[in-house]
Parts: C-alpha cells; structure tokens; sequence
C-alpha cells in the first residue's frame, strides 16, 4: 500500500472513530450504547463498500489489493455489525419484535424502517455469494443494498438518538450522498462501456 493508501485508510478509519467517540460521548447504559455503536458502524462500513464500486483499478492501485477483497473487508464488518444491531436491541426490549417489520402505517414503516433494511441486506449479501451461479441475475438483486442503506438513514435520522449530533448526522448524510454519486458514476460507466461495444 502506497502513500495514498494509508492516507485514505486513515481518514476511513477516521469515520468509524468520529461516530463511535461521539456515540460514547453521549452515554447510555453497556447494551443501549452497544446497540447504537452497531447500528453507526455498520452504516459507515456498508457506505464505504457501496461508494467503492465504480473504483476498481483505482481501489487496487492506492490499497495494492484487489478490489474484491478491499470491498469485501468493508462489507464484512458492516454486515457483522449491522446484524448485531437488531440482536443487541432484541436483547435489551427483552423481546423479537423489533425484526417484525410494520406497515401499519407510513411514518411507522419509514421510523421502523431498519426492519426491512435488515432483510434487504441478507438477500443483497446472497446474492453477491450466488454470483457465479446467476451471473445475470445477481447485480439487480444486490443493488438492493442501496435501497436498504436508505431506509437505514431514513430509520436513523427519525427515531436513532446519535442523529442529534451535528457530527454525527453530517457523516452519515455525506456517506449517503457519496454512495448515490458513485451508483450515478457506476451506471454511467456502464452506459459508456455498452455503446462502445
């Protein structure tokens, strides 16, 4: 990894520090902070994921990695955390509603929305592991990662109590903004490489 690499390491991990500080900043009992410091570090680390799709060569250049394994590193660790998420705040209601979705109505599904965002997850992550399997199928089932971090930000910015910091809320939204961008970037690219061939 060249000199590029560890700077932008750096200011990635600089991400995770800045939500996980002020989270811990704000306090909270052991399993109230452990299910937000889940909730913050899985978005990041799924956003970081999604923002490097259109950077293959690049991401391999500056991390001297394929891209596949930078990406997948990401991925990993939003996962793990954003699954926990739910299970520490099972854990702590005492009950397994909070995987139930709710449609009843508009506001409660968009507040709740984190419900549905977890099973889009499962099925973006399945579909990347079937890849090889469905190689025509897999790429429109895994853009569903996009809709779930969404409705992730949705959940948060209504009823998540980290939000209120303005640090914390602007990290997030430029996380959001820079995942957009590079799903424009990615379909763009795609757009040019079909109408050279």
């Amino acid at each position: 990894m060249d000199r590029k690499g560890y700077l932008l390491a750096s200011c990635m991990a600089a991400l995770f520090v800045i939500v996980s500080v002020a989270a811990v900043m704000r306090g909270g009992a052991p399993l109230d902070l452990a299910v937000r410091l889940f909730a913050l570090n899985g978005f990041v680390a799924l956003a970081l994921a999604a923002s490097m799709s259109p950077f293959l060569r690049e991401i391999r250049q500056v991390f001297g990695r394929p891209f596949i394994y930078v990406h997948h590193t990401f991925a990993a660790f939003g996962l793990t955390a954003i699954l926990l998420h739910p299970v520490a705040a099972a854990v702590m209601a005492g009950s397994l509603s909070g995987f139930i979705p709710v449609f009843s109505s508009l506001q409660a599904f968009l507040a709740l929305g984190g419900r549905v965002a977890f099973y889009l997850i499962l099925v973006a992550v399945a579909a990347a592991a079937l890849r090889n399997r469905y190689p025509a199928a897999w790429r429109p089932v895994h853009m569903l990662m996009y809709v779930a971090l969404a409705l992730g930000l949705v959940h948060a910015v209504l009823i998540g109590t980290d939000l209120v910091h303005p640090v914390v809320r602007g990290v997030l939204y430029a996380l959001f903004v820079m995942v957009v961008a590079a799903l424009l970037l990615k379909r763009r690219q795609r757009h040019v490489r079909g109408s050279r061939e």
